[in-house]
């Protein structure tokens, strides 16, 4: 099903964005390509935390040996025992914090220095939603909702603020017009 451009009243031209980019018959130029592709995905954690985090759990493994073990250490003081039963857990903990705190430092920096939106995986999510429902007129060179109450057209080179606003507060008008 084809959409009508709200510019130039054309279906012939249109499309639905995310068949668009890929589209190998008619492919779009590079630079529009990139102005009309989704945003990668947040990424969930970062390498060195997921590192922290495996080692970590890997250090578990000696600790329950240890903790399950029949071992009692003959007449060994109760720090030693403690030490023998407990002791493995200890460089496991700090591996396992040290992760943790990556991966929420991780998470609180991203997207704070490139100062794109959006940081989360569910705000990606919302964005995808909007992308997935925009619309674009290969004639007019504008991106727009099918379906907006208003129906407006985005020039391309707005069309990442533009899709980024409405995934933000969808309640807003679909955006300026021309």
């Amino acid at each position: 099903m084809s959409a009508t451009c709200p510019t130039c009243a054309a279906a012939d031209e249109t499309a639905a964005v995310r068949k668009a980019v890929l589209d190998a018959d008619r492919p779009l130029d590079p630079p529009t390509r990139e102005l009309l592709s989704m945003p990668p995905e947040p990424g969930r954690t970062s390498a060195a935390a997921t590192v922290f985090f495996v080692l970590g759990g890997l250090l578990c493994i000696p600790g329950l040996r240890a903790l399950f073990s029949d071992d009692s250490g003959g007449n060994s003081s109760a720090a030693y025992q403690f030490g023998y039963h407990y002791g493995g857990f200890s460089i496991a903990a700090v591996l396992l914090g040290i992760g943790y705190f990556l991966h929420s430092d991780h998470r609180s920096h991203r997207g704070e220095a490139t100062g794109q939106w959006p940081h989360t995986s569910e705000q990606w999510h919302q964005l995808e939603l909007v992308w997935r429902e925009a619309w674009l007129c290969r004639r007019c060179r504008v991106a727009f909702l099918r379906d907006s109450p208003a129906p407006s057209a985005i020039p391309f080179a707005q069309f990442r603020e533009w899709a980024a606003a409405t995934a933000q507060n969808p309640s807003t008008p679909m955006g300026p017009t021309l």
